[in-house]
């Protein structure tokens, strides 16, 4: 589930050499003050010119691609996808980190931080652009959320997910990247898959945006908002980006009209499609996946049924809380369970968990299928606005069914005209994983379907 396995980091060594070089003349460009409620502020830019970033990726593609890599197919594959996103580029664009107030799952507030990627007109002309939203995949590891992008010292390679939005930026959109509670700046537990908390985060990040734009938080922006909003998200990027329509189209419909949402390939289902998946006696490639729920839904709920020392076996009731405070990678928590990348070794997910808790969860009458439920993002609603979920059918950490039975949620719920599925097949294999997924290599081929489909018809 996690995107930054996508090491795009391969194929773009001399633009690195360019952030880094600007980075340091940048004064940091990371640095913005503490923010009282209710206001939100940015950092310093840092400009990023379409010619130059364009020409670094292609070229170091093509270099590649002269070596005759044995996966010489799926690097023409992503200079075809990527190519064609960059390709339409007009734009240079700046970066700026952006500090706001959201509100944690029991409504305190919360200071967050995001990245906002700027269209920057010709000659000092100030563009009129639409706002897209872009929720990042599946991250437990605080400092790879999108804002750290500009920390100087920090390696660019590690955000792919930053990268591709600046192509998208480039071709004539003002990206807003939230962090999420419990990345980026943000110390707390991060809120996983809970679709409430997220939604207003995301919202909240919306709004700041759009006064950014406006002028209204001490700078002058480089672009204009014409209007438009568009969301767009990968893995659990996808299941915020519908929990955010949501909550959009229901709750904040005087403030915002989403003019179409992409979630792609994202956990809709979670008392369904992805409780099958933690309870199935098959092996899965991304077991973190367990207690990264387990850790936010204790958190929020405060149910001592989701307590470690109820959900967890010993010596993991001890030993993998520890983990999920931001400061480990999918990996590292991963290979805490069992798992192994060198030799291979898969484990069952469900291997840590207590009987007790599996007969639980197994059971539609309890609290914690309560609670995935809950978080649903299909339930008690039907999009009047047009939404296309793009997924891999052979997805193997996120299952196609999620999107299925999202799918066939709406079509039951009359909005059958709003929605659409497409079974996106196509995967691009970048990584040098010994754990490769097709979650992770279907990744590049839906984020370039979905932009172009807001691209080409709105």
């Amino acid at each position: 589930m996690k995107l930054s396995l996508i090491r795009l980091t391969l194929i773009i060594v001399s633009l690195a050499s360019f952030l880094l070089t600007a980075g340091c003349g940048s004064g940091g460009g990371n640095a913005v003050t503490p923010i009282q409620p209710g206001t939100a502020v940015v950092g310093p830019p840092f400009i990023l010119k379409n010619s130059e970033f364009a020409d670094s990726i292609i070229n170091q593609v093509n270099d590649i691609l002269a070596q005759n890599p044995s996966n010489a197919d799926d690097w023409t594959k992503f200079l075809h996808y990527f190519g064609d996103i960059v390709g339409h580029g007009a734009y240079d664009v700046e970066l700026r980190k952006m500090l706001y107030i959201s509100r944690r799952a029991d409504g305190s507030q919360v200071q967050l931080s995001g990245l906002l990627i700027l269209p920057r007109g010709a000659g000092g002309t100030k563009p009129a652009v639409p706002i897209m939203m872009y929720q990042h995949g599946t991250e437990p590891y605080r400092v790879n959320a999108p804002s750290q992008f500009l920390v100087l010292g920090h390696n660019p390679f590690d955000y792919p997910e930053v990268i591709i939005a600046i192509s998208m930026a480039m071709t004539g959109y003002a990206v807003a990247l939230p962090d999420y509670e419990g990345m980026g700046d943000n110390t707390d537990i991060q809120p996983f898959v809970h679709a409430q908390a997220l939604a207003n985060q995301v919202i909240d990040m919306t709004r700041a945006t759009r006064n950014t734009m406006s002028g209204l938080v001490g700078i002058v922006p480089p672009c204009s908002w014409n209007g438009k909003l568009f969301l767009m998200g990968y893995s659990e990027g996808g299941f915020v980006t519908m929990a955010a329509t949501r909550e959009m189209q229901l709750n904040h419909a005087g403030e915002f009209t989403v003019t179409a949402s992409a979630p792609m390939a994202g956990p809709h289902d979670l008392s369904g499609t992805m409780r099958e998946v933690i309870l199935a006696d098959t092996t899965f490639k991304a077991p973190y996946f367990v207690p990264f729920v387990l850790t936010a839904y204790y958190s929020i709920y405060q149910d001592s049924r989701l307590s470690p020392d109820y959900t967890l076996i010993s010596p993991f009731n001890a030993t993998l809380p520890p983990l999920l405070n931001g400061n480990y990678t999918g990996e590292a928590i991963n290979m805490a369970m069992g798992m192994s990348y060198d030799p291979v070794n898969l484990i069952v997910a469900k291997s840590v968990l207590t009987q007790q808790f599996i007969d639980d969860l197994t059971s539609t009458a309890s609290a914690i299928y309560g609670y995935l439920q809950q978080n649903d993002t299909y339930r008690g609603w039907a999009p009047n606005m047009p939404v296309r979920m793009f997924h891999n059918p052979a997805d193997d950490l996120v299952p196609f069914a999620n999107s299925q039975v999202a799918f066939n949620a709406f079509s039951s719920a009359g909005a059958k005209k709003w929605v659409t599925l497409v079974a996106s097949p196509d995967t691009v294999y970048l990584t040098n994983s010994t754990v490769p997924t097709v979650h992770v290599a279907a990744a590049v081929p839906e984020i370039h379907d979905a932009w172009q489909w807001i691209y080409t018809n709105f």
